[in-house]
Parts: C-alpha cells; structure tokens; sequence
C-alpha cells in the first residue's frame, strides 16, 4: 500500500499580518498532484490541521475543498488525527457519518 504522509498544515495561518491561504491551496493542489501521480492508496493528516482551534471560514473552506477532491472526486480515502491546534471536538464532527465516506477522522 502506498501512503502520503503529511502533518502540519497549519490551514488558516498568518504570518505577520499576511495571509498564507494561497500559498497554502498551491501546497496542498501540489499534494493534491502527486497523490494522483503515485496512485496512493490513503492520505494521513497527522495532526495540526488548522492553526488554532477555532479556524477562520475559509481556512474551513479550504481544507472542504481538498477532502472533497480527495476523497469524493479521487476516491482516495483520508486518515485525519486531531492536533494540539486543533478543536478536536469541531474537527470530529459528524466523523462516524464521513467514515463511511473514506474521511477517518481521529479525534484524539
């Protein structure tokens, strides 16, 4: 089986007052990318997926729209652990309703 491995995406962050949401869509599409490339298997998100605990709306859009490519257009199924930044409790929402989508979401 092939897995991307990935952790620390950070989806919402600033850096000096600067919005790195582009930056990091152009990461992840590259992610994105080369899960098609390799013909992976699953995708893990190993913790800090947002940048604090209660995101921004379109740090939430973002990260729908790469899960929804993922797993309902690629049909690659995601494994997704619940960080330190992370509101676990949002994050897990409706997570044994997704699983059987192919989103694993791993709240703790």
């Amino acid at each position: 089986m092939k897995f991307i491995h990935t952790s620390d995406w950070h989806i919402g962050r600033q850096l000096h007052n600067q919005n790195l949401l582009e930056d990091q869509r152009f990461v992840l599409n590259q992610i994105l990318d080369f899960a098609v490339e390799h013909d992976v298997d699953a995708v893990i998100i190993a913790g800090d997926i947002y940048d604090r605990s209660i995101p921004p709306a379109n740090a939430v859009a973002l990260l729908d729209e790469v899960v929804n490519r993922l797993v309902n257009e690629l049909k690659i199924p995601i494994i997704m652990i619940a960080g330190n930044h992370d509101g676990h409790e949002r994050l897990g929402f409706a997570s044994r309703q997704m699983a059987g989508a192919g989103l694993h979401i791993v709240r703790r």
